[in-house]
């Protein structure tokens, strides 16, 4: 082998090191697609736009959303605040039976106006709250049986004197309210808010599909991963189509993220956040995933304790409308008590039990001791532990 040999062969070994270097690996480069490569150096334009709905399809164009039970708990709750409400005229008693039957689901024949299948159904919102804790059952089954109670007082309390409940007026606004001003139909529907819905997204839902199969279910058009998903959406809203004008804002978290959207901007990250994690979800993109799911925690918290705040808020502005400040202080009360079933203070991320304790001690269950330097205090502990001192003012 001459010398030309030689280094005609060491040409062509650097040509072809040099020809395999300059080879970039291709893929998504878009950090916001559910299809992002992480070890890409090339787009190839493969890039996935995320969906403006929550809205999500197999090949065969078949939808693969499905949180049906979760329509059928949010309608539970809606007709059980209907009833209840109907003891805010002097005269018109609820039933303490009644109630409970509505709270577990137990031969109760529902209004059931969007044809849910509510009615035999074996959804409820009992076996659901707090995880099924009994103590926390016990609690709202308490409520139930001092608002029937209450009820059947029929006392026409205008004078708006504490001591007495019945049926508080201010002339405007008119309310079911114990003597010491509690207001047992907020404590429940603001409560199960919490237990249940807050409580099933983020502490049971979110928490599962981590380690969820993604393998399509026999007989569904959907995997594990892909349910658990949208059963947690399904908490905070029925309606994919969600939006701050109107889909999806006319009760529960939905209503009450959407009331703090111009301060918090939670309804739309939230919302936003399920459909980048389903989307994630359907695309493989664990990392994409987790994200959303600490975005949905953290905002879940933020939403509970900004309205904690606001209702608190609302009180002090009303400190000398004793009718107004109980339902305000009511609402305040259960959101506040709330917090405890989210998942950031149950796994010590968030609010410790220690805080809302404190902040609930304030509060107090005798609404005729409140004064504005107690509720002041208690914002503060609530604004501390959430991560919103700055914004309790414009709550």
């Amino acid at each position: 082998m001459n010398k030309y040999s030689i280094y005609a062969g060491a040409a062509l070994i650097t040509l072809a090191i040099s020809t395999t270097s300059c080879r970039k690996e291709k893929g998504c480069m878009d950090v916001n697609s559910p299809n992002y490569s992480s070890t890409a150096e090339k787009d190839d334009e493969s890039c996935i736009d995320v969906p403006s709905t929550y809205a999500f399809t197999n090949e065969a164009g078949e939808s693969t959303v499905s949180f049906g039970g979760q329509q059928q708990r949010l309608e539970m709750l809606s007709e059980l605040v209907s009833y209840m409400k109907t003891a805010n005229a002097v005269g018109t008693t609820v039933d303490a039976a009644t109630l409970k039957s509505m709270y577990a689901n137990e031969s109760y024949t529902w209004t059931d106006g969007d044809a849910l299948g509510m009615t035999g159904s074996s959804k409820q919102l009992k076996s659901k709250t707090a995880g099924g804790d009994a103590g926390v059952q016990a609690m709202f089954e308490t409520y139930m049986d001092d608002l029937a109670a209450l009820s059947a007082l029929a006392y026409d309390n205008s004078a708006e004197e504490y001591g007495q409940g019945g049926v508080w007026t201010n002339g405007t606004k008119t309310y079911l309210q114990s003597a010491n001003g509690l207001e047992y139909t907020q404590l429940i529907e603001k409560g199960l808010m919490c237990a249940v819905f807050m409580n099933q997204m983020t502490n049971n839902y979110l928490n599962s599909v981590v380690s969820d199969g993604t393998e399509i279910a026999d007989g569904k058009n959907y995997s594990d991963m892909q349910h658990h998903w949208d059963e947690a959406f399904g908490y905070f809203t029925s309606e994919a189509t969600f939006s701050a004008d109107g889909d999806g804002t006319d009760r529960f978290w939905g209503k009450y993220a959407n009331g703090r959207e111009s301060v918090l901007g939670s309804a739309t990250t939230i919302v936003e956040a399920f459909i980048r994690g389903r989307a994630a979800i359907d695309h493989e993109n664990t990392v994409m995933r987790d994200e959303q799911i600490v975005i949905i925690k953290n905002e879940m918290e933020r939403i509970c304790a900004g309205t904690a705040i606001h209702y608190l808020n609302g009180a002090i502005s009303n400190i000398t409308d004793p009718t107004k400040l109980n339902h305000e202080l009511s609402e305040a009360y259960a959101f506040t008590n709330g917090l405890r079933y989210g998942d950031n203070s149950i796994t010590g991320i968030g609010i410790s039990a220690t805080d809302i304790d404190a902040a609930l001690a304030l509060i107090g269950t005798d609404f005729s001791l409140v004064t504005t330097a107690k509720l002041n205090s208690a914002i503060d502990i609530i604004a501390a532990g959430t991560g919103l001192t700055s914004y309790k003012s414009e709550l």
